[in-house]
């Protein structure tokens, strides 16, 4: 596949490999393609990668869009993406895990992304999506890999700060449990106590906790993994599970709604934004709309 530009952005202040990995993919990648047009990009405030993806697919014929970055600022290039995509751009996004979890790529690398991109080899995935209300605000938001409330999103906060093995991730999800309270969501017609409720495209999140079963990524379904209120010890066991051996989800559904009673955390990927109470909230998904290399 022929690009009119590959675009690598990257975050100049993040405290991992974000730079250091994006000068050496770009160096590599111009001594593979020498003809090929390629600029690095440095973001300059928080939101600004999702901005420039934008900016960039909606100027270029047909653009490459790298992320040198986590989850979440790979989340940010990818909704710029699909936002000039639905204006009729050409694009594609790839990533350099240059994060702590990197979940997506950890779930659908298959190689060294510079002899993908030289080989003119792409993958089509489908995304996850929420509609909601945030501040009072109408939202709509793509996630490549996970949507998560109740305590995904303030475990995920702890989980970004620590390099991880099997056993501390277990132990710092386990401390925070002790503290995070569960969230009330309606159901239907019932309102019940929920530990979380994730909404997955691949089956792991963070380094080790496996939230559904292996399943394709493009087959216009995702899973939802409940985690009723129940007591904390048994929760705990439960995640241990989780890390070793995977829980079964509870469905595989195209769409899943449910109603807000307070304020609400939702974690999208890395992103986390606060929904509004007594909203309505419906995650589905888009089939194959994501052109990718990873």
């Amino acid at each position: 596949m022929t690009y009119s530009l590959i675009a690598v952005i990257y975050n100049p202040n993040s405290t991992g490999s974000s730079k250091t990995m994006a000068e050496k993919f770009v160096n590599d990648l111009r001594a593979r393609l020498p003809k090929q047009k390629i600029e690095l990009i440095a973001t300059e405030y928080a939101g600004h990668a999702g901005e420039l993806a934008y900016e960039i697919a909606k100027k270029a014929k047909s653009s490459l869009i790298v992320s040198s970055s986590g989850d979440g600022g790979y989340n940010e290039v990818v909704n710029g993406a699909m936002k000039a995509q639905q204006e009729g751009a050409t694009v594609t996004t790839g990533i350099l895990p240059a994060g702590n979890a990197n979940d997506h790529h950890r779930n659908l690398s298959d190689g060294n992304i510079v002899d993908m991109i030289a080989d003119g080899k792409t993958k089509t995935i489908d995304l996850l999506k929420i509609k909601g209300v945030s501040n009072g605000t109408a939202i709509e938001r793509y996630a490549h890999s996970y949507i998560g409330v109740g305590f995904s999103p303030k475990i995920a906060k702890v989980l970004n700060k620590n390099k991880l093995n099997i056993f501390n991730e277990v132990w710092l999800v386990a401390r925070m449990l002790i503290i995070v309270r569960p969230i009330r969501l309606k159901l239907g017609t019932k309102i019940k106590h929920y530990e979380s409720i994730i909404f997955s495209n691949v089956d792991s999140m963070s380094k080790y906790l496996k939230i559904s079963q292996p399943s394709p990524l493009d087959d216009g379904k995702f899973e939802v993994t409940i985690f009723k209120r129940r007591d904390k010890l048994k929760f705990i066991l439960t995640l241990l599970k989780a890390s070793f051996g995977g829980v079964k989800e509870d469905k595989r559904v195209t769409e899943f709604t449910f109603e807000t009673v307070d304020k609400t955390l939702v974690q999208m990927d890395g992103e986390v934004l606060t929904l509004d109470a007594n909203t309505s909230v419906t995650t589905t998904i888009e089939k194959q709309v994501l052109n990718c290399v990873v």
